[in-house]
C-alpha cells in the first residue's frame, strides 16, 4: 500500500495508518506540500558555544602548568585551585575534566605512598630493629 501523504510503500496491506508519517489509509487526504516545504525552509537553529566550552588557550595552560613552581606558596595555591577548577561553575569543562582526573590520580598516588609506608613500618616493626639499625642495614 502507498502512502498517499509521503509516498513510502507500507508492507503491510491492511494497515489503517502508514508507518512513516501515521496519515490514515481509510481516510481521503490529499497532501499539501506547503505544509512540507515549510518545514524544509527554517533555517538551522545556530549553535551558540557556550563560555564553558571554548578551547583553553596555550598561555593559560602554561600558567596553569608553571603554578606550583611559584616558590613557597606555589603548591598551596595550586592545591586550593585544583578544587576550584574541579568543582568550579565558570571553568571550561576541558580545564573541569582536567583537574578531576588529576586530584583522582594525586589521591591514587597518596594512598600508594600510605600503603608502602605503613608496610615498610610494620616490616621495622616485625623485625625487632630500631630505625637506625634498620637503616644501617641498607647502607
Amino acid at each position: 500500500m502507498v502512502c498517499r501523504a509521503c509516498g513510502r510503500n507500507s508492507a503491510n496491506e491492511n494497515a489503517n495508518y502508514c508507518e512513516y508519517c501515521g496519515t490514515s489509509f481509510r481516510e481521503n487526504i490529499t497532501f499539501k506540500q506547503e505544509n512540507y516545504s515549510a518545514v524544509r525552509e527554517q533555517p538551522a537553529m545556530e549553535v551558540n558555544q557556550d563560555e564553558n566550552d571554548k578551547p583553553i588557550s596555550f598561555g593559560d595552560w602554561m600558567r596553569t602548568m608553571l603554578l606550583p613552581f611559584i616558590p613557597v606558596i606555589g603548591i598551596f595555591i595550586y592545591v586550593v585551585m585544583m578544587f576550584v577548577w574541579a568543582f568550579g561553575n565558570d571553568v571550561p569543562q576541558s580545564k573541569k575534566n582536567w583537574a578531576r582526573a588529576s586530584l583522582i590520580v594525586t589521591v591514587g598516588i597518596i594512598i600508594l605512598f600510605c600503603i608502602i609506608f605503613v608496610t615498610t613500618t610494620m616490616d621495622i616493626i616485625n623485625s625487632g630493629m630500631n630505625i637506625n639499625d634498620y637503616m644501617n642495614e641498607f647502607y
